[in-house]
């Protein structure tokens, strides 16, 4: 499966598309129905487990100058080393200071009573009925070198220091961990502590900040609750492979360190991650979630439910911060299968820049009451959304009201990258304002628009097209002309109607074609009074007395244009003002309705 997170096509899309290049093949719905006709692009949105695929980018991972991420820059002159063997193990310590409990495979490695500092633990071997817990008040250093641990009592690894751990998957090694289903009480705890006086949150817990390193593998099957889980920051460097098979909540869960500033940060790898709980997250981070290389294939399956606490519904998500996601590398291959199910969910902003960003979701719309609903969503952020490079593929195929492609509650500014989007609703929705300058937008909605302002809608560059479904529905909508300005780029709308045409203070030309009728897949070219090519357009999808609006800064005033379907006119226009409307629209888009087109 995550073979395919490397199978895209020259340009990163799936759909491979662009209707202004002959080249490449159309996609979309059309026809006469308000529904898609099946023509949706090739995004896979089939969950499959992992099949053993590792990072490949471990050379790149070079040692860098903070002692905080880099165990190379420590020192670690005690050692404790950890061998299972089914129903015991055998526990060898250089530090007499360092306090050793053990019951069977249960071992328990105090450094916090003799306050031991600078010690690097090693475990391997297998038990089927065993664990390792770590008491410290200092940072030390966990190496798993080839350890298959079952826990039935609670968490396979459970560190209870506040300090971060250095974990290193060793060279060539797998490692599996497996918690309890049900937590009961730990052999051994420290000052009196009990089973209530301890979280526990996951199969791999830590209360303290998690660097992740090494080019081993690990596999994690969360039964209880998190498969990790850390109250810190987490931290992946390139070379780790690391696999949450299962969870019965969230696949990674991280509550961030504030002071530093860290939430989730990977920096390279290959993520791999399931759950199919209700509500269930890829990874879940109450602060930043940073992703700047690797590959990530975050899986989930669940169902939405009703948030007694937040008296609210809460849906599952690949990615689900409660601030920020800021994708400046990487390969990520996202899917939500489950009703109301999000690709990445964000309280706060969603910054790309960079990499190939994939999401797919295909459940419908979960209802608590009427009015207590979550909808499917590909990419949404209550703050803004701003993309300055890199890819992102949304494909949102669940038919239901608001199952929109990519959504802010406020804002999404484009300035560079590739963004393309396929919804049953709106392809992409901004509240107070969508701005393009650079890069290439394509936004199809099977039932709804293609592009969605309720507030300012401004093209200054770039290239978007915008294709949306019958009338009233159109390709770009924004909720006033006068805040609609077209002042440069390279522009198609296409839908049943165009709800507001763009201001007449707008810099570029714009031609409004109302009540044309033109098929699927047929090719329009508008061509100057030399006979040379403006553009020529594929169409993704059929109108029958639609509208189709363009603008482009090669239109000049006082030029005859000939718009032509394959060989056959379908009018002529010359532009004598910034905003030239042509025909009248009556049903648009697949429906029958006068206007003009092929005779």
């Amino acid at each position: 499966m995550l073979a395919a997170m490397t199978a895209c096509s020259t340009n990163d899309s799936p759909w491979n598309i662009d209707p202004t290049n002959p080249d490449s093949p159309v996609i979309g719905g059309g026809g006469g129905s308000t529904a898609d006709d099946g023509d949706t692009p090739s995004f896979d949105p089939t969950i499959s487990a992992w099949n053993g695929q590792k990072a490949t980018d471990g050379a790149t991972d070079a040692v860098g100058s903070d002692k905080d991420f880099y165990h190379e820059l420590n020192t670690f002159k005690n050692t404790v080393e950890v061998v299972y063997d089914g129903s015991t193990a055998t526990v060898t310590s250089s530090n007499a200071n360092i306090l050793i409990h053990q019951e069977g495979a249960y071992v328990t490695v105090d450094m916090a009573t003799n306050a031991v500092d600078k010690t690097h633990i090693t475990i391997s071997g297998k038990s089927s009925d065993g664990g390792l817990k770590v008491y410290s008040s200092n940072k030390f250093m966990l190496t798993l070198n080839g350890v298959e641990l079952t826990s039935q009592l609670g968490p396979a690894i459970n560190s209870q220091c506040k300090k971060r751990i250095y974990v290193h998957l060793a060279d060539g090694t797998s490692n599996v961990l497996t918690d309890a289903a049900s937590y009961s009480s730990d052999p051994y705890y420290l000052d009196g502590n009990d089973a209530d006086g301890e979280d526990r949150k996951g199969c791999f817990f830590s209360e303290g900040n998690l660097i992740f390193s090494g080019t081993g593998v690990l596999q994690i099957t969360g039964k209880k609750k998190h498969g990790l889980c850390t109250d810190g920051y987490l931290y992946i460097r390139p070379g780790v492979t690391l696999v949450v098979n299962d969870a019965a909540k969230n696949a990674i869960h991280v509550k961030g360190d504030t002071d530093d500033g860290y939430g989730v940060y990977i920096a390279g790898g290959l993520i791999y991650t399931y759950t199919s709980s209700t509500a269930g997250k890829g990874i879940k981070c109450d602060i930043n979630v940073d992703i700047l290389g690797g590959q990530l294939e975050l899986n989930t399956a669940g169902g939405s439910t009703y948030d007694e606490d937040d008296a609210d519904t809460s849906s599952a998500a690949a990615i689900k911060t409660d601030t920020d996601v800021n994708i400046s590398g990487g390969t990520l291959v996202l899917k939500s299968t489950g009703t109301g199910g999000k690709g990445i969910n964000a309280d706060g902003a969603i910054n790309i820049s960079g990499g190939v960003t994939t999401v797919t979701t295909t459940g419908g719309k979960y209802y608590y009451t009427q009015s207590l609903t979550s909808s499917p969503k590909g990419v949404k952020a209550d703050g803004n959304i701003n993309i300055s490079g890199g890819t992102l593929n949304i494909a949102v195929t669940g038919q239901s009201d608001s199952s929109e492609g990519l959504e802010s509650k406020a804002s999404i500014n484009i300035t560079d990258g590739s963004v393309y989007v396929y919804a049953y609703e709106d392809a992409i929705n901004a509240a107070t304002a969508f701005n393009v300058s650079g890069g290439d937008v394509y936004a199809y909605s099977s039932s709804n628009d293609g592009i969605d302002s309720n507030g300012s809608l401004t093209i200054s560059g770039g290239k978007v097209i915008g294709i949306g479904g019958n009338s009233p529905e159109g390709g770009i909508d924004c909720d006033s002309s006068s805040r609609f300005f077209i002042n440069g780029g390279e522009v198609y709308s296409m839908g049943g109607s165009l709800q507001s045409s763009p201001s007449s203070s707008s810099k570029q030309m714009v031609v409004v074609l109302n009540g044309i009728s033109v098929s699927k897949g047929a090719t329009l070219t508008l061509t100057d009074s030399s006979d040379k090519t403006v553009f020529s357009i594929s169409m993704p999808r059929s109108l029958s007395g639609g509208n189709f609006t363009f603008s482009l800064p090669a239109l000049t005033s006082g030029t005859k244009y000939t718009l032509k379907s394959g060989s056959t006119t379908l009018t002529t226009i010359t532009p004598s003002s910034t905003i030239t409307t042509i025909g009248s629209s009556t049903n648009g888009g697949g429906g029958a309705g006068g206007g003009f087109g092929p005779r």
